[in-house]
This record gives C-alpha cells, structure tokens and sequence, in this order.
C-alpha cells in the first residue's frame, strides 16, 4: 500500500498573512472578510463549520455520508459540487490520529481530507493510505473528508462497481470525540454575506489566475484562498486539479438566458490516469440548478479540429446545456499532465474561455 501525500502543517499566522501576492487584476480593490469585521480565519472556519455541518447530518462522525448517484439538486453536499463523480463525505475526528485506505486498482479514485480553515491537508488515491494527526492541520481536530469516484464505464462494471469501490475507502479513527463549531463560528447570513462579496470578485474578473486559489497555506495565496473558499469550497489543488470560472456573456431577454456557446481546446490530462476534464453550471449563488448540470470529455463529442463546443439552452445541438437564468459555469480538469502544463494552459487559453 502506498501512502498518500500530507500537506504540511502551518502556523495560523500563515493563515492570516497579509494579501500581498496574490493574483488580481492590478488596481483592484478587493473584497476581504475585513471589510466586514472579521478575520479572514474566521470567515474560512465559518464556511467549513456550514460544510461539516451537512455532512453530519447525513452520517455520524468518522462515518461515510455516501451518495448513490450523480449530485443532483436534492443531493447535493457541498457548493459548486462536480456532476461527473459520485461523492462520499465524512467528519472525522483527528485528535489522536486517523487513517484514510482507498482500494488498489486503475481507476480514478481520491480521497481529499480538507481541515477546518479550507486547506488541503492530504490527499490519497486508489492504492494509498495516509495518516493524518492534529499536526498535519492549520487549525482544530476534525477534518472533512471528499471522495470522488467517477462512474466505470460498463465494460468495468458500471455503476454497481463503482458503488463497490465507493464503500471499500476505509476510515481508521483513534478516537470519536463529537464535533462542535468553534465559539466565533459566523451566523450564516453573515457567512453569505461576505461570501457574496468575494464570488462577486471572482465573476467581475478580480482574479487572473486559480493556480493558487487551493490548496496549503505555503502553495496558495491569503486572497486567492479567500476566494477558493467562497466561491468553491473543497476544491483540490495543484498538481491534482485546476480549475477556471468562464467568462458569461450570455444574453438575458425578458429574463430568459438566450442559446450561447463556447469553444475550447482540452488540456493535456493523464487520461490513462483516469484524469478527466468537464463543464459543470451553476445558479447564481453556485449551486446546481438543474439535475443535469455537467457534461464531460466521456460525454461531449469533438470538432473535427480536435475542439469541443459546449452549448447553452440551443435544444437540438449537441453538447447542450439547459441552465438557469441567470447562470455561472465553472471548467474543471482533473489530473493535468503535470503542475507545469496545467499552468501553461491557464495562462495561454483562459483569456478565451468566454461564453457569448
């Protein structure tokens, strides 16, 4: 069995660094939890406490919370949920120590276990186990954990092995000491408050880059974190995933969305890996407004030139999107070729990820 990799601990004053660095649109004046009396700390364990909040709803600590299905609107767990794997969550409790096991095999499978201010603190992949302590975290002794399992195609068994794969992911606590949110955990209209302001940010064009939106706390930056954990919270990092917000210019006419599209080369992924890229819609407070919120590289059929053109609300052409009015889209690639080529793309081909 091999281990997964552990993000190094760090300090809380890595957590609330100043927001010099980071990646905005030069003379910017951006968002920030201050702008509200609060520390960006307590914003970011505010918006986890509403996450970890949900998933023990669903199932106790330390066990699985599994969906059976596709994320739909009813199901959904976290926002800006992805619509091309089956999801598991799980609150865990770490004080004395928990092990993470996913099963052996040549499918795409990852545990990411998210600590209590947002950041990566492990991520396993099928064969793998990780062993994660108090040490390991940025702040607190419970972890949120995100497993993803793409559906197997039916010639790998499909659905029923894929949920097999699901339930074989093991979780080994030392302990079960009960969650409790922290004393200066947010009311959540103050929660959605500040979180407004920041996707806001992110869909005004704010942010240049999402290199550094996720992550640790030495591989993201304080304000590009701000705005990963708004307006996706739980998302993974580089080298494991990337991610770009399109650019919407789709018209809105007697307040009904009209037939757009957008036209992209993929990124170079390890497809042999299991890697896999997709356009995913959202409402306008990110989450999935329709069953049917995705579509993926297994799905979208190619241009002759080896591009892909997604449609919005254009019933008849293929690769159509119904969405709501208005609406947010969010591209995806997980398992890029490598951190450096993931890189290149974003910066050569996001200034053409617009819709219109």
């Amino acid at each position: 069995m091999k281990k997964g990799y552990i993000a190094q601990g760090a300090f809380l004053a890595l957590a609330v660094a100043s927001h010099a660095f980071a990646e905005v649109a030069p003379g910017y004046d951006v968002a920030t939890p201050a702008d509200f009396g609060v520390a960006d700390y307590v914003y970011k364990v505010s918006e986890s406490d509403f996450n970890f909040k949900r998933s023990l709803a669903k199932a106790p600590i330390n066990e699985w919370a599994y969906q059976s299905d596709l994320s739909r609107v009813d199901t959904q767990q976290v926002i800006r949920e992805n619509q091309d794997g089956i999801y598991a969550s799980a609150v865990v409790d770490i004080s004395e120590g928990a092990t993470f096991t996913v099963p052996e095999g040549d499918h795409y499978q990852i545990i990411q276990v998210i600590d209590q201010q947002n950041y990566v603190a492990g991520v396993v992949y099928a064969g793998e186990s990780i062993t994660i302590t108090p040490d390991d975290v940025t702040y607190g002794t419970h972890v949120y954990l995100n497993m993803r399992v793409p559906i197997l195609a039916e010639d790998k068994g499909g659905l029923k092995e894929t949920l097999r794969l699901q339930k074989l992911a093991t979780i080994e606590a030392n302990s079960a000491k009960p969650y409790a949110a922290p004393d200066f955990v947010l009311d959540i209209e103050k929660t959605k408050e500040i979180r407004a302001a920041l996707v806001k940010d992110v869909e005004s064009g704010a942010l240049t880059s999402t290199t550094h939106v996720n992550g640790t706390p030495y591989t993201s930056r304080p304000q590009d974190h701000l705005y990963g954990t708004a307006y996706g919270w739980g998302g993974l990092g580089m080298p494991d995933a990337a991610y770009w917000p399109f650019l919407n210019k789709t018209k809105i006419i007697d307040g009904k969305a009209q037939p757009s599209s957008v036209t992209f080369t993929p990124p170079a992924i390890q497809y042999d890996k299991g890697g896999f890229w997709s356009v995913t819609i959202y409402d306008e407070t990110g989450w999935m407004g329709k069953d049917i919120s995705a579509i993926s590289n297994t799905q979208a059929v190619a241009n002759e030139d080896g591009t892909y053109t997604i449609n919005f609300n254009s019933p008849g052409k293929q690769n159509n999107l119904e969405t709501t009015t208005p609406f947010a889209a969010l591209f995806r690639f997980y398992l890029p070729e490598s951190k450096e080529s993931a890189f290149k793309y974003l910066q050569d081909k996001s200034s053409g990820l617009v819709i219109e």
